[in-house]
């Protein structure tokens, strides 16, 4: 599973080199003009930021613990995932490196903290990428995702689902039934803008389908709503509802992925869900789509603090204790180096925006920013 995705994000890469939840809906002013578009926009880099000028001695890091910011609560898939790599990070160089969770306004309180800290790479953020793509469009903060250097490290795609009693048996009967009767079958999520609603927006206009969107407070109570019968379906991560799915209380009809998911610890053996794929061809240039997790440092760190992080980065994704995180939580390995991450970054920022300014959500034009629609 894990080297299958590794092929399909080896080709998002290439995509985003020559030319993809989790952020909350907040309400700042923006920084520019929805409908701006001035002549001279920033141009979207394809490759990672460029390691800053070497000063001519060397840098010894770590010598001292390092901070570490979760923009999130504590014990969400950001936060869990974090923890589990940083942990073997720290033992990789024999320091101790504590988690400060800073939530608030959508993922910016702790992204500023982190951007405006010295970049000595003694305080990291661990976030995740659609949030870090997104929070200057979503007008949260003035801060762009081509300012960091980053290692994404973990994947959970977006799946759609239905309850166990569901009438909709396949992804076919669900779509058949948005098709019928555009805008009647309702999707839950955490709110406009979250990972489980831009999962569920690229799912129907992927198969060109309408639905109504029911937000919640939060993803776990979407997730209950769905189980509950007050909606017909959701889109949250698969992490999220990796229970419900061993269990069968929840049936996956389409994972957002290229090859199928397989789900291990089901009650009756593996839970397969079908790719969208299979259903929507088409779809190949927006998946694999879900929560991707990971660390990420100022784009003026020294190129031996980078060189540093690159290795205890590597030797954590090795450890029997991340493999079993992984394998617990339903997750795929990504192990991105800052170069891929970079690529990533720009493929999410692409899809992820265009998709808020699509369906109203953005406060600064993905154009403005020298973002180019997918």
């Amino acid at each position: 599973m894990k080297s299958n995705f590794k092929k399909a994000m080896a080709m998002t890469a290439a995509v985003a080199a020559s030319a993809v939840l989790m952020a909350a809906c907040a309400q700042p002013a923006p920084s520019a003009p929805a409908s701006a578009a001035p002549a001279e926009a920033p141009a979207a880099p394809a490759e990672a930021p460029a390691d800053p000028e070497p000063s001519g001695a060397e840098v010894e890091f770590p010598t001292r613990d390092i901070s570490v910011v979760v923009p999130w609560g504590p014990g969400g898939e950001t936060d869990l995932t974090v923890r589990t790599l940083t942990n073997e990070m720290a033992n990789f160089w024999g320091i101790t490196m504590p988690i400060t969770n800073m939530a608030g306004a959508g993922g910016s309180v702790g992204l500023a903290e982190v951007h405006n800290q010295t970049p000595d790479g003694y305080t990291i953020l661990g976030t995740s990428a659609a949030a870090l793509a997104n929070a200057q469009v979503l007008g949260l903060v003035d801060v762009s995702y081509r300012e960091w250097h980053g290692w994404a490290a973990t994947f959970s795609p977006n799946v759609v689902v239905v309850r166990a009693d569901s009438p909709f048996q396949t992804i076919d009967d669900l779509v058949d039934a948005m098709t019928a009767n555009p805008g009647s079958i309702t999707g839950a999520s955490a709110g406009p803008g979250s990972s489980g609603h831009l999962g569920a927006v690229v799912f129907a206009e992927g198969v060109g389908a309408e639905f109504l969107h029911i937000p919640y407070e939060g993803g776990a109570a979407a997730i209950i709503g769905t189980l509950a019968g007050e909606v017909d379906f959701n889109a949250q991560l698969s992490s999220e509802m990796i229970d419900y799915l061993r269990s069968g209380d929840l049936r996956g009809l389409a994972a957002l992925t290229e090859e199928d998911l397989v789900i291990t610890g089901g009650i009756d053996g593996d839970v397969i869900i079908p790719s969208i794929l299979n259903y929507a061809p088409g779809m190949t240039n927006v998946v694999p789509f879900g929560g991707v997790f990971g660390l990420y440092v100022h784009e003026d760190t020294h190129p031996d603090v980078l060189a540093s992080i690159d290795e205890a980065y590597q030797f954590a994704l090795t450890t029997d204790s991340m493999a079993a995180y992984i394998q617990e939580r339903g997750l795929v390995l990504f192990g991105f180096d800052r170069e891929q991450t970079a690529a990533y970054l720009e493929t999410t920022a692409s899809i992820v925006n265009w998709t808020l300014y699509d369906i109203g959500s953005a406060h600064v034009s993905p154009e403005y920013l020298g973002i180019p629609r997918p």
